[in-house]
């Protein structure tokens, strides 16, 4: 029975990398989100004082999408592109 418990264990393991890699495509999403967020503030209450933090930011969003893109390739689900 000890053997059948370490064949369940091996058995989960294969699971375990999709799911940090979803996780980690989820976390993205969401520190995508926040970014998002922050730029609508920064452009709605713009200044020339605020043109370096905007411009930082919007580089920040462009290197986290290039990160979720990354992340995205090794995650293998389906989402169906239509509901009928």
């Amino acid at each position: 029975s000890g053997n059948g418990v370490q064949g369940v264990a091996g058995g989960d393991r294969p699971e375990d990398p999709s799911k940090q890699n979803l996780a980690q495509v989820t976390g993205s999403i969401q520190k995508t989100l926040g970014l998002l967020h922050q730029l609508n503030l920064n452009v709605s209450s713009f200044s020339s004082a605020s043109q370096l933090p905007l411009l930082q930011r919007l580089n920040a969003l462009v290197a986290e999408l290039d990160t979720m893109q990354k992340l995205a390739d090794g995650c293998n689900i389906q989402v169906p592109m239509e509901f009928d």
